[in-house]
This record gives structure tokens, sequence and C-alpha cells, in this order.
């Protein structure tokens, strides 16, 4: 037998020797060469594009008290799909249920539920939107008992709610895909921050990791939510007791310019859709224009505010020094300055007088001759200072300014022979509150330099930014400083001895307090109304160290034209209810603590 190997097995050996390196080569190409175009391909394939939607931040009061947030609801429905094969008993089932949850028509849900399923044109069909979580809840529980409640299904949302519905709803505003009025749409860019587009990696063996839904900046409001609780029910109480078309209350700190509370007449539920929200601000036919009613007449309605007006006159003189407290008058029941005819508000003479009778009893005469002795430039010159001829800038939405008709502004509304225009005469008419239309809060700012030894601080509801875990806190700001601190004080004092001599329906037991009526007659396109009037009254306290001063506007009240027989008590009624929220001891309990 030969020694020599059969060369058919040298062959095969070779031939799988080769086989095994062409396999090995081909799952090293796979494994090597195309990794980078496997990798590319699953990254396409695996990122998904998505819109994070940022959660709106929440508006709390100054004590962290909930005024609006965010809460989740949820779209209810059927799939279709699950109903394809139902019997009629069960889908009168289903709607039956659904009805009992919703209370909403059974027949209507019926026919929701019967719409015939197609893949491409009706796959789910809504039948209620912002359902409330127990909604859900009962559905869950209800889909253990039968098959045919389980095609009910739902997806969730938050949506903006206002806890306390209509409370301080001229102040807030409200959102409805975007902010509207008051804090929601003054603060809208730190309340909501833009929606985000963000890739998310969807590896088939990886946890999906889905970035961080952005928050908007929380915003916290001077507001004291039990101060304007308290004060919107006496606003309502005095409109309906009084006949009045509409009321405003201010509450403010002349310390530092926070609004402890902004009331106004009407107020709408925030919760309701926007459409209702609206709807409680009809349009109104005024002097033959067509207006809707302001959302806040706080800061959105100028108005002529009559007497409350002499407040600044007379503090004017005293510190120009052209009259002092104790300056006499005699008062002739009519006079002409530039040619305007002044008379009284009851077309009395009052004869003897001094500066301080003169505003106890509110004479137009006096104020028109206090004006004349200032000025021209000197009355104007301290209607600048006071900032009567423009905007608070109050952080709120909406406010408005009519233009102070002037020497140096006297044409604003052009050349037109019928357009208000400046003229000396204006100056007599301007000392007690006639020829000017201001805002509440224009008001309010300019007399409280009265309340703060001569200085205007600049008004606002904000007292706080709340970003995740830092809080920026808003500085006061002096904006003007119109009169000297003594003026301050002897004004004080006077209106304080007005209000004790005349016995004013204002005066609260146990406390000093300083303040002004002001009843005006209403200009027309046909002249001043005689029946109709705007009754306001302005008053601070305690008058040794005012810590609030209030603002009260009364619309047309028709129980009595007269601003100290229905606006002095409704100042009284929030000062009562002030000195106890606030914690502020009568004077004479603070008289003995001082002096101990």
């Amino acid at each position: 037998m030969s020694n020599q190997k059969n060369p058919r097995v040298y062959m095969l050996a070779i031939l799988f020797c080769l086989m095994t390196v062409l396999i090995f080569s081909r799952i090293m190409y796979i494994q090597i060469a195309l990794k980078d175009l496997g990798r590319s391909i699953n990254e396409r394939s695996s990122i998904k594009q998505k819109d994070l939607e940022a959660v709106r931040g929440n508006i709390y009061d100054r004590w962290g008290n909930l005024l609006a947030g965010n809460v989740e609801v949820y779209e209810i429905g059927v799939d279709l799909i699950h109903l394809v094969d139902a019997t009629e008993e069960e889908k009168w089932d289903l709607a039956n249920f659904l009805s009992s949850l919703t209370e909403l028509n059974v027949n209507d849900i019926y026919n929701r539920i019967n719409i015939p399923y197609d893949k491409q044109l009706a796959v789910f069909s809504t039948i209620y939107k912002d359902a409330p979580k127990e909604m859900i809840e009962k559905i869950i529980e209800a889909r253990e008992d039968k098959e045919i409640y389980k095609s009910i299904a739902w997806n969730g949302r938050l949506t903006r709610r206002y806890p306390e519905g209509s409370l301080a709803a001229n102040v807030l505003g409200f959102y409805a895909s975007e902010g509207y009025y008051g804090v929601e749409e003054y603060f809208e860019n730190m309340l909501a921050t833009p929606s985000q587009k963000t890739e998310i990696y969807m590896a088939p063996y990886d946890p999906i990791i889905i970035p961080e839904i952005p928050h908007g900046a929380s915003v916290m409001l001077t507001i004291d939510r039990e101060i304007q609780s308290r004060t919107e029910k006496i606003l309502d109480a005095a409109v309906e007791n009084n006949g009045a078309a509409s009321g405003t209350i201010i509450v403010m700190d002349p310390r530092n310019g926070e609004i402890l509370s902004m009331a106004t007449t009407p107020r709408a539920d925030l919760n309701l859709p926007a459409n209702l929200i609206l709807s409680a601000y009809p349009e109104l036919n005024v002097n033959g224009e067509t207006i809707q009613t302001p959302f806040n007449r706080a800061i959105m309605q100028t108005y002529e505010p009559g007497s409350v007006f002499k407040v600044i006159t007379m503090a004017a003189a005293i510190d120009a020094g052209v009259v002092t407290p104790d300056t006499p008058f005699i008062d002739t029941g009519y006079v002409e300055i530039y040619g305007a005819p002044v008379q009284n508000w009851d077309y009395g003479a009052w004869g003897p007088q001094t500066m301080t009778t003169c505003m106890q009893h509110s004479l137009n005469v006096c104020l028109a001759s206090v004006a004349k002795m200032l000025d021209i430039p000197g009355f104007y010159s301290y209607l600048n200072a006071f900032n009567i001829d423009r905007k608070t800038n109050i952080d709120l939405n909406g406010e408005r300014n009519y233009p102070l008709l002037s020497p140096q502004n006297p044409t604003p509304f052009g050349s037109d022979f019928n357009a208000p225009k400046w003229d000396e005469r204006m100056l007599a008419y301007q000392s007690f509150g006639q020829g000017v239309a201001v805002t509440p809060i224009r008001m309010i700012s300019s007399i409280s330099a009265l309340a703060n030894e001569g200085r205007i601080m600049a008004p606002h509801v904000q007292k706080a930014i709340i970003q995740g875990d830092k809080i920026r806190y808003f500085n006061p700001m002096i904006v003007s400083t119109p009169i000297k601190p003594e003026t301050a004080k002897t004004m004080t004092e006077m209106l304080s001895i007005s209000l004790e001599v005349e016995s004013s329906d204002a005066l609260v037991d146990g406390y000093r307090v300083a303040g002004k009526t002001g009843t005006a007659e209403i200009p027309t396109l046909g002249g001043y109304t005689e029946n109709l009037t705007n009754a306001s009254f302005v008053g601070w306290g305690p008058t040794d160290d005012p810590e609030f001063i209030v603002y009260v506007w009364l619309e047309k009240p028709t129980t009595s034209i007269w601003s100290s027989v229905v606006a002095a008590p409704v100042f009284r009624d929030v000062v009562e209810e002030l000195v106890i929220l606030l914690d502020i001891p009568p004077d004479e309990i603070r008289m003995q603590m001082a002096n101990q």
C-alpha cells in the first residue's frame, strides 16, 4: 500500500480554510465596516421631535395664597374600534353611563358613540372636555364591571384655574391661550416661557430620557386676599344699596406704593370660558360712542373727580407759601377768575372763612381764588409735580390716561374748533376738579404724597417674582416729591379737623383719619348733568403715622348725589376692616405703647 495521501483530502482542507476566511471576513465587515452606517440609520429612525409646552407660572397673594394656578383636566371620549361589534343595548348602556357622569344629553352622547369607525377618518369620538380627576376615577372603577366601558378613553392636559373664582378678577385678568388684561397679560413673558422643541432618543434597548418640562416664573402680588375679599363685599353692598352704576375701591400702603386691594364692578368668574367672561363687561353707549365696560375701572376709566382734587390745589398753595391753614377768606358765593364764573356747590355765600374751613365746606369760590394766588405757572407746575398729566405706570395692563389741558399742552386733541382746548379760564375749573379727567389709580397715587411726607411712591401689584428656588423682590421707588414733609403734615391735620368738625360719616372710632369728599357733575355733550354725579372719597390714617390710603368712587349713585352721604361711609367701612386685618391698634393704645 502506498504511503502517499489522497490529493482530494488536501483540496477539501484548502477549500474549508478558504470558506472559513470568507465567513470570518464577512462577519468582520458587518461588525466593523458597516458599524457607523448602522448607528446612523438607527439614530435617524429613533429620534423623535417633540414640542414641550411650558407650564404657566402661578399667581399668589402677598401671603402665598394661590390666586391663579394650573390643574390637570381630561378630554373624555370613546375608541370607536371597540364599538364595532357592540350591540345597540350595549351602546345605550354606555351612553346612559356617560350621561349620568357628565350630565350631557344622552341622545347627543349616543350619536357621538354611534359614529362608524374609520381608521382614516373616525378613530376617536370626543364626549366631554375639561373633566376633573374625580370623573376619571369613576370611569376606572366602572370599567371593572362592564367590558363595554373599556371603550372609554381619556387624555390629560393642564388648564388654568382660579381657586377664588371672581376674587380680584379685575387685577388678575384671565388666560385663554395667552394672558388677557391685568397680571396675566402684563406678566405674560414671565408667566409663560416659550414652548421648546426637543429631540428624544428612542433606542430600543436604552431607557427613554424625557427632558425636563420648562416652567414659567410665578408672581407674588402685593394684594392681600382677605383685604381684597372684604373690600369687594363692601363695594358690592355700596353699589347695590346706593343704586350706583358701578364702583371702585383702592387700598394702598402710601409708604411703599403697594396695592393691598383693588376692587371694581363688575367682576366675572375667571373659570368661565373667555366669551362668558367678556360678556360680563357689556358694551355701553357713552355720549353717542359705543365703548366696552372697562375690565378694571381703577386703571382703565377716567372721570372728573370733583372736590377730591381740591386736596392737590390746597397742598400746592400751602407748599408755595401763598396761604396757611388760618389765612382768612371772605366767601361771597361768586367770583370770576380770568373771566370764568365760579359759584359754590350750593350757590351760597359762606362769609368769613379760613383755608381749613374752605376745605371743610368744600368751597369752589375759595379754591379757585387760591389757584389764582398761585397764578398760572405756579398752579400747573404743581400739577406736573403731582404727575396729574401722566400715567402711573402701574404694573397692570390697560392703564389709561386723559391729556391734561394746560399751558404746556393746550390743544392735545388738535386745532378743530369743537375740540377741547386750554385757556386761562381752565385754571379756575381745574382747581376744584372740573375740566380734568383722571383714573382712580392716578388720584390715589398723587394724593398719597400727603400721607407719605410729600413723596409719591410708584404704585405696584408685584411683590416678588419666583423662579425655581430664587425669589426677586420688587424695590419700592419714589417717582416724585411734589411737596415738603411739613406741607403733608399740615394738610393731613387740616383734613382731619375738617372731618371731625363736620362729624363726617367717614370717621372711625378709635382712629384719627384725614380725608376729603368729592361730588362731581358728569360732563356730557349737552353740558354737565345736575341729577347724576360721580361720588368720591379719599382718606388715610392713622394721621400721626399713615399706614393706608383708601380711594372710593361710586358712579352715578341714585339714593343721593352727595359723596358725604354715599362715599364717606364706604371709606369708614373699609377702614374698620383694615385696622383689624393690618393689626393697627387704636390711637390711644399706640400712644401708650410709644411712651413705654
